[in-house]
């Protein structure tokens, strides 16, 4: 057995994440020769499995899920990387067994092993497997010259504020803030990750970028999908703490943050929590508008209402769609309104932000009624970025029409980008938090939601028509200032990629 030096550890390695996420990413890595000769990946969980068994798992797994064409010879290599042990994540004394586990495929002391442990498990476990971890002598404070240690957590990170404090203590208990790797995937999206070069290397955007020239700014993270099997989980946390507090606040606060001082982790990140300090300071205006999905047709089929999916509470209150207004109390964004929805079993998948502009101040052409201009930058599906403005129609009248300049991704720079965990995965081996969250980023996104979620129990749920863009108070909250929701559209280049 070849000894090995970097041992990566996957709990709830038998889950979703895992099977459709992390090892098709790890696969795209090992194709580009981005992983050591020495690492290995231990694969954690409850279930009876033999190493065997995992592998050819992983496998089919892999064949199903990578976005690129599975080459058989590197497969194999991978696969060989893969060892499985069973763990009752509740049995302390287990982790002993888990420490021996590592010794015997590494061929060495565990503790002089750089170790990346990735939890994909509950928040509320998270405390317990991290004390085990630490009291097995296998998570520990790093110190100079030792092997690295590092940890990541997926979302949630907590149910609250209260909760996601509580958890915060639990681990900065045995690890430093250097070792934390707290997963957003959408930070590491292509189009997110642009936004930085978008607003600060284009001195055509970034004069504009402001209170005098926008007149408010729309983000949407729109879904198709119901609950699947997500039932239980996202019945007790619904459309708030699922999307909002974390994929959405993220999105805000890179569109509104201020120049950082570089594109270091901790400047860009010290900008965006001087965003999110702005709104809590602002408060919460009560413009809110919360739903959930009944029965209806999507994408061409009959679905249920999110009252009949498995695992739903009888009766249950839980919103599957929210709309809200946040202001910004800052200079930058001083009457300019954000407004951000989010919701499932909408009309169409589509994760969008709108930068809609002022009106011109001369009024030359008032007569012939030109539109606001406006930049869409399209997270997904159709990853791109989209600038409407007004030309002239050709003839004697003076008639304008709205179009568009459109910038594709994939037509730029090919359909192969690097996935979201493809690059996360990358970035916490060579220890670069950029693309991960700080705990002043949770702790302060918490307080926005926390104060939210006291307000929301004043609310009525509406339900509304699965295949919609969900309830029409929504669309009375955006149209009570003179405004409407910009519904997102297929891009021009949408049949040139074929889809």
């Amino acid at each position: 057995m070849k000894e090995c030096n970097c041992v990566f550890l996957i709990f709830g390695a038998t889950g979703d994440l895992a099977h459709r996420k992390l090892l098709p990413a790890f696969y795209f890595m090992e194709r580009e020769n981005q992983l050591k000769d020495s690492l290995s990946i231990v694969c954690i969980a409850r279930k009876e499995k033999t190493t065997e068994q995992y592998r050819k798992e992983a496998s089919d797994s892999i064949r199903k899920f990578s976005r690129i064409k599975v080459d058989e010879r590197l497969l194999e290599k991978l696969v060989s990387r893969i060892y499985y042990h069973r763990l009752e994540f509740s049995d302390k004394k287990g982790y002993a067994g888990l420490s021996r586990f590592i010794e015997k495929i590494s061929g060495q002391k565990s503790g002089n092993c750089e170790r990346i442990f990735c939890l994909a498990v509950p928040y509320s476990l998270i405390s317990h497997v991290l004390g085990s971890l630490k009291n097995a002598g296998l998570a520990e404070r790093q110190k100079k010259g030792k092997p690295y240690c590092r940890i990541m957590f997926e979302k949630p990170f907590g149910h609250d504020l209260k909760s996601a404090k509580e958890l915060n203590s639990s681990i900065m208990n045995v690890l430093d803030e250097k070792q934390i790797y707290r997963i957003d995937h959408y930070m590491a999206k292509e189009l997110v990750q642009n936004l930085l070069v978008l607003r600060f290397a284009n001195s055509i955007f970034e004069p504009l970028w402001n209170r005098d020239y926008i007149d408010h700014i729309q983000i949407t993270v729109a879904e198709t999908l119901g609950v699947e099997s997500r039932g239980e989980y996202y019945d007790k946390a619904g459309a708030l703490r699922d999307v909002m507090q974390n994929h959405m606040m993220q999105l805000l606060s890179l569109v509104a943050m201020g120049a950082p001082k570089s594109i270091d982790a901790d400047d860009v990140k010290n900008e965006k929590v001087k965003v999110l300090k702005s709104i809590a300071k602002s408060g919460f205006s009560g413009n809110m508008a919360i739903g959930q999905y009944g029965e209806g047709i999507v994408e061409g089929k009959k679905v249920a209402a999110y009252a009949s999916e498995p695992e739903i509470r009888k009766n249950s209150g839980t919103e599957t769609y929210a709309a809200l207004k946040l202001g910004i109390a800052s200079k930058m964004w001083k009457n300019v309104p954000f407004y951000l929805r989010t919701g499932k079993r909408l009309k169409d998948k589509s994760t969008e932000i709108i930068i809609v502009y002022k009106h011109t101040p001369f009024g030359l052409f008032s007569k012939a009624s030109p539109e606001k201009n406006m930049m869409v930058i399209r997270v997904q599906p159709y990853e791109g970025i989209t600038l409407q403005f007004n030309a002239k129609v050709p003839g004697n009248k003076v008639i304008i029409d709205n179009v568009e300049m459109d910038f594709c991704h994939e037509c730029k720079f090919g359909p192969n980008s690097p996935e979201a965990y493809e690059r996360l995965l990358y970035d916490v081996m060579a220890g670069d938090q950029t693309l991960f969250t700080r705990w002043d980023e949770v702790e302060n996104a918490w307080k926005i939601v926390d104060v939210i979620l006291k307000n929301i129990k004043k609310l009525k749920l509406h339900i509304y028509e699965a295949g919609t863009w969900g309830p029409k108070e929504a669309d009375k909250l955006i149209a009570k200032d003179g405004r409407k929701w910009v519904e997102p559209k297929r891009p021009a280049y949408a049949e040139q990629l074929g889809k």
